[in-house]
């Protein structure tokens, strides 16, 4: 009887060690994918206001008023 009962509570310990593994790794997978999806939002920020900043200067170089104030180093840079 008393090796059944060491074996058993070798089985329980060693669930509870299965189980507290899993746990720690959902959990940690949760913060990566966390984290990950924050830094996309921020390139997707980025990507968003260099395309207004492109916008911005393709018409600042197309508007008459504004050609002769665009510094050459503007209408020199392509992207």
């Amino acid at each position: 009887m008393k090796f059944k009962d060491i074996i058993i509570c070798l089985l329980v310990l060693v669930v509870a060690m299965l189980a507290s593994v899993k746990t720690y790794l959902v959990f940690d997978y949760k913060r990566d994918f966390v984290y990950l999806s924050e830094i996309q939002k921020s390139i997707d920020l980025l990507k968003n206001e260099n395309a207004k900043l492109s916008i911005e200067l393709s018409l600042l170089k197309e508007s008459p008023a504004a050609v002769s104030t665009i510094p050459r180093e503007i209408e020199n840079e392509k992207d």
